[in-house]
């Protein structure tokens, strides 16, 4: 697959109470042909001023956006061929679906067959085939979102920037409509970019996430890798949860190390990329879904429950090892599951191959 869109070396400045700051600071980037690429940090490090400069509402302080080899940074919005889904869809409330959604071919100058062929086939692709009469007020927050998608799948853009687009959704029509918009995507063969904060939401959507920090991207990779694979402390904490503590290296066994924590020793992996010494001091990062708990005593670590919730399809943990030391245990539920009891002691069952160790 060949890159369509590139980023390189991406800067932007703002000015603040006589101040300079800088939003996005020296990214780089590369966007597959057919690709859903998230970008996904806090609020502020940066992700909508990069949708912003790719679409053209923004000039970059320095650096190029290239599209299929064409250099078009200094290119104007509607020269782009870029479609932009808004946070709050930016739908026209004077217009029915059928105006709003055939809206940018009108300005773009088809024939009104053409319009009518192209407007209906895609209102049926996204599920909205009947209402096109309807005013925007008279619509879900769905049927909304899918009216934003339609208006934006309609021009057949080369690229689809997406800004937070399902944060107005309830959670249980978010879940549904991210496999939506995946569906769609892959259908049409549209190149997206996705921006949101929601990690899930990035996991389950993307094909390969850029997790943003300061204005800086601190790692670029499959779900999958990104999550088994953190690059950065940051990282690793940002995607999904993590228990990260203190240790230290005591010993290098079998390719792993040995990493004493809380008088006990644990057994850890580490990226080939990590250089460690005896006697250094790291940081181990657990997922809670590598935690698990007993009442026997043949565990390496000992901790009391603080919490314990039900969350439908698992068991949620809040453990102390020691005063002011927390683990977290997510423990999948099925009508065998033990189940602990708030004050109660328990061991503590880490999976080794789990263990990551990585510099503080």
């Amino acid at each position: 697959m060949s890159d369509l869109i590139l980023l390189e070396h991406l800067t932007k400045v703002f000015m603040k109470d006589n101040e300079t700051f800088k939003a996005v600071d020296d990214i780089s980037l590369n966007v597959k042909k057919g690709e859903i690429v998230a970008l996904l940090g806090p609020s502020g490090c940066g992700k909508t001023t990069i949708l912003r400069m790719i679409a053209g509402f923004e000039r970059p302080t320095a650096g190029r956006v290239i599209l299929e080899g064409q250099d078009i940074t200094a290119l104007e919005p509607n020269k782009r061929k870029i479609g932009f889904v808004f946070q709050n869809y930016a739908l026209f409330p004077h217009m029915n679906v059928f105006d709003n959604v055939s809206y940018g071919l009108k300005i773009r100058r088809f024939s009104q067959e053409e319009i009518r062929k192209k407007t209906h086939e895609v209102l049926e692709m996204v599920g909205l085939k009947g209402v096109e009469k309807r005013f925007i007020n008279e619509l879900s927050g769905g049927e909304q979102q899918r009216v934003a998608l339609a208006r934006a799948f309609v021009i057949n853009p080369k690229v689809l920037l997406m800004d937070e687009p399902l944060s107005n959704l309830d959670a249980k029509l978010r879940i549904y409509m991210r496999a939506e918009i995946r569906r769609l995507q892959k259908l049409l063969g549209i190149t997206c970019i996705y921006v949101t904060h929601d990690q899930k939401e990035a996991l389950s959507i993307a094909d390969r996430i850029a997790v943003m920090n300061k204005g800086k991207i601190e790692q670029v990779a499959p779900p999958f890798e990104l999550y088994t694979e953190p690059k950065s402390l940051f990282v690793a904490d940002f995607i999904g949860q993590a228990n990260i503590f203190e240790g230290k290296v005591i010993a290098f066994k079998d390719g792993r190390l040995e990493v004493s924590i809380y008088d006990r020793v644990i057994s850890a992996r580490f990226t080939s990329s990590s250089e460690f010494k005896i006697g250094a001091r790291v940081a181990l990062v657990v997922r809670p879904e590598a935690v698990n708990l007993t009442r026997s005593d043949e565990s390496a670590l000992k901790g009391r429950i603080l919490s314990s919730v039900f969350v439908g399809d698992r068991m949620e943990y809040q453990i102390e090892l020691e005063p002011g030391h927390l683990i977290h245990a997510f423990i999948p539920y099925s009508q065998e599951t033990v189940r602990f009891s708030h004050g109660e002691e328990v061991g503590i069952l880490i999976d080794p191959e789990s263990v990551l160790v990585m510099p503080f």
